[in-house]
């Protein structure tokens, strides 16, 4: 893996490019990335990573903080400790001395970026996004192979988990049996997210799972990851509770998987990422079903479940290789069902590679 220390460099060389005198991230999957460290309790104080165009960084830590940031910092890196009774003011305005153009993380609070503004007058501002995006987009082979990983333990759990989704079980139930066997598949990593969604509830492309229970012959959408050193794992089933009830539902089940398979012939580098979403979209419509297919045709993945690139419409961003990113069209009919179909698709030299398991190209059932 490519060392933190290689990857401070690279972001002080993009800062010196784009005249930007430095960036201050908080806890979130760039400071991951840079230093290895991430914490679920540090977002209400100030704990910020500051990066300088001459390779320089130092960090804001709350007292509480410390010892547990030590372990990450690169040695030499300086360390801003503060308690709560003196804030992290003083800190914040010593970190940014002498800075004219900050980037700053997009995903910190609104807050700290006021706080910042105050203790800088004058400051200008830009998206810390412009700084990492460049840099997280494009994956290394280690990042591929934690993907990987992370992929083969979702597709091991397909099979058992379509066996779950029987009438009579409620979705909460199935969640709970589906969260148990992914951590049965990879006890050293983490469920990072479920979401079942039954009968009508299929319909919504983001159902909160609930405690409906399943009848025969419903369409069950499965959509779930899980992580390994970081990196996430994620992919959408669909399947059926027994023969689907609704005559309808084969063909718009054969209708994705077409629309997924023409988005993934798509995909090579050069080409830019609207033509992913617009060669899925176009099978969907030319089927007669384009105004039920909601969001774009994928996101990126890595150290975040969402990120850059998109595929969607307007984004004429060139496919380069390394890209990491799901291909996941639908078909949602509302108060009907749904269904989704999800790939993790990385982009090749000479075109496509999958990170997990292609989706099976007829309707599964549970038995």
């Amino acid at each position: 893996m490519e060392t933190f220390g290689a990857r401070l460099e690279r972001v002080a060389s993009s800062l010196d490019a784009s005249d930007i005198d430095a960036l201050l991230l908080g806890p979130g999957a760039d400071m991951l990335y840079l230093a290895g460290f991430e914490h679920g309790h540090a977002g209400e104080r100030l704990l910020s990573l500051v990066i300088r165009r001459d390779g320089g960084a130092s960090w804001i830590v709350p007292a509480m903080n410390a010892a547990q940031v030590r372990e990450h910092a690169v040695p030499g890196q300086p360390m801003r400790t503060w308690t709560d009774a003196e804030t992290y003011l003083p800190a914040l305005r010593s970190a940014l001395d002498g800075v004219r153009r900050l980037a700053f993380d997009d995903e910190l609070r609104a807050a700290f970026l006021l706080d910042t503004l105050a203790a800088a007058p004058g400051l200008r501002m830009e998206k810390g996004s412009a700084v990492m995006r460049p840099l997280r987009i494009r994956k290394g082979p280690e990042e591929l192979a934690a993907l990987r990983t992370a992929g083969h333990t979702v597709d091991q759990a397909i099979p058992e988990a379509i066996a779950l989704c029987r009438p009579g079980r409620t979705e909460a139930e199935i969640d709970e049996d589906l969260r148990k066997l992914l951590q049965r598949r990879s006890p050293q990593g983490k469920v990072a997210f479920t979401i079942v969604a039954g009968g009508p509830n299929s319909a919504l492309p983001h159902h909160d799972t609930g405690a409906r229970a399943l009848r025969h012959g419903e369409v069950v959408i499965l959509d779930f990851g899980t992580l390994h050193d970081g990196y996430h794992s994620d992919i959408t089933v669909t399947c059926s509770a027994g023969e689907p009830a609704d005559e309808e539902v084969r063909k718009v089940y054969r209708v994705v998987w077409e629309a997924q398979q023409k988005a993934l012939e798509a995909v090579r580098p050069g080409v830019p990422c609207e033509a992913v979403d617009r060669a899925a979209r176009d099978h969907i419509t030319a089927a007669g079903y384009g105004e039920f297919f909601l969001h774009r045709t994928g996101h990126g993945l890595g150290l975040q479940v969402h990120e850059p690139p998109y595929m969607v419409g307007g984004n004429t961003e060139p496919l380069e290789e390394g890209m990491v990113f799901s291909v996941e069209p639908g078909i949602y009919l509302p108060g009907r069902f749904g269904v989704r179909l999800e790939v993790i698709a990385s982009v090749a030299k000479d075109g496509v590679s999958l990170l997990n398991a292609p989706s099976a190209p007829e309707l599964p059932t549970s038995p």
